[in-house]
């Protein structure tokens, strides 16, 4: 008996032993797979700036090809302009050449593929921050000198209506409408984004016309500057200041650097759960944050959940897949969970409003915006930077389909065949837009209407 419990013991042992070898061989493959490096650099030293722009148009031209997102007709058309590109005689200004470089990337009309800055060399920005709401572009924060444009609604700059050069910075993007859009207001405050598109006429200055809370028109002529080597736009010279919303903000709002945050909203049995990253930040650990809140909420059970996915930019899914698969029992028999969405839902975050309305079953109901990207898009892949100019690509390699079977082996990441889930949609049930004017009284409509459905569905804890 002892040597055929032995035999069997061993048996076991070289079982698990070949699984561990076959898993780690398919995630070593995964990896080469779906993160292929960047070619080598292998170009001679220029010997001019029209041939350094040539060594940087050809290793675009590889970098590009290693991104799968790109349809057939799409990177037709980016290989058509790569060649008139390089058949110019001459050197373009780097804001003209960063921005050509984003129009063809944005061919591939996928929302992560992306050309970027590289970090050592930041652009020139002005001093006005920008946010995106449902009735216009309003400015939020200023430098202390430009404090009079607080509030104040964007209606034109360097004589160009707002929406015209909406309209030219969008097309730096693939992607949604919606998702173009977010990054473009992000583009307006970056000179060398309005001068490349051709709405600046110089790469210091930019003529901006702003509609103040009181109803006056200032036009300001606003300075790029770039701002201090790894410090934040706070660490400016200038002191900055912010516009304040009549009273005080609602507990999503609040302390907006928390990105992960669990609580019962007073007065009732819901319980607001908020994710803005599917990976650690700012000190908190994802994984911790979400074993605690399960806890918490096994100890008490809620009658619904706000599950505020609003600001969740992504990470890892993997993070969060446990969890939302857990949720509907983690709620009472007939509770509701809520699942809050918008422009700014991205990547990993759109993985985990699948993952909850597909584990859901019919209890799950979606309010806020449409969120940033299609459910069908392209991720993983890698990074790279330009011999010379400093541009780096973002390259996609890994297909994601939250609708269908995914069945291209080339191309769906393999990780999915593992984590199975699929959504019709994940449009929202109700369309609650967030405009100026309710964010500047304090009120979080969608959060609002979330606890009022959540009163209707009657659930005791």
């Amino acid at each position: 008996m002892k040597a055929l419990a032995r035999r069997i013991g061993l048996i076991v042992l070289g079982l698990i032993l070949l699984v561990a070898i076959i898993g780690s061989a398919f995630f070593v493959e995964m990896q080469r797979h779906f993160h292929p490096p960047a070619p080598a650099l292998h170009y001679p030293q220029a010997v001019n700036a029209l041939a350094a722009q040539r060594q940087d148009l050809d290793y675009f031209r590889q970098l590009i090809a290693l991104d799968r997102s790109f349809a057939a007709t799409g990177r037709a058309e980016a290989n058509r302009r790569l060649d008139t590109l390089e058949a110019l005689g001459t050197v373009l200004d780097k804001a003209h050449f960063r921005v050509a470089l984003m129009q063809i990337d944005a061919l591939a009309d996928n929302g992560h593929s992306r050309v970027e800055n590289d970090d050592r060399a930041p652009p020139m920005e002005l001093p006005v921050r920008v946010v995106a709401f449902s009735d216009g572009l309003y400015i939020v924060r200023t430098t202390e000198a430009n404090a009079a444009l607080l509030g104040g609604r964007v209606s034109a700059i360097d004589g160009q209506p707002i929406e015209a050069v909406m309209v030219k910075l969008q097309q730096l993007r693939g992607g949604t409408t919606q998702w173009r859009r977010l990054m473009a207001a992000q583009y307006l405050t970056l000179q060398d984004m309005l001068f490349g598109v051709d709405v600046a006429p110089d790469m210091q200055h930019s003529n901006w016309t702003v509609e103040t809370p009181s109803g006056t028109s200032i036009s300001r002529r606003l300075t790029a500057s770039a701002p201090p080597a790894n410090e934040p736009v706070t660490g400016m010279a200038e002191p900055w200041q912010t516009f304040e919303p009549a009273r005080a903000l609602p507990p999503a709002w609040r302390d907006f650097d928390t990105a992960f945050r669990s609580l019962t909203v007073p007065g009732s049995c819901t319980q607001l759960v908020q994710l803005k990253s599917n990976a650690d930040q700012g000190g908190q650990r994802i994984k911790e944050f979400l074993a605690g809140t399960v806890r918490q909420m096994r100890q008490a059970r809620p009658c619904n959940v706000i599950f505020d996915l609003r600001y969740d930019g992504g990470g890892d899914y993997v993070n969060t897949y446990g969890f939302a698969r857990q949720l509907p029992q983690l709620v009472a028999a007939d509770g509701k969970i809520f699942v809050l969405i918008g422009p700014a839902t991205f990547s990993a975050g759109i993985s985990t409003a699948a993952f909850v309305k597909h584990a859901g079953q019919g209890h799950v109901v979606i309010l806020g915006e449409a969120v940033g990207d299609r459910l069908q898009f392209y991720s993983e892949g890698g990074w790279a930077c330009l011999p010379h100019y400093p541009l780096c690509v973002a390259y996609e390699t890994g297909k994601h389909d939250y609708q269908h079977a995914c069945t291209q082996w080339e191309v769906c990441f393999w990780l999915n065949y593992f984590i199975q889930y699929q959504v019709a949609s994940l449009d929202p049930d109700e369309v609650i837009p967030l405009s100026f004017e309710k964010w500047r009284a304090g009120v979080d409509p969608v959060v609002d209407r979330a606890l009022s459905l959540a009163r209707d569905n009657g659930v005791s804890p």
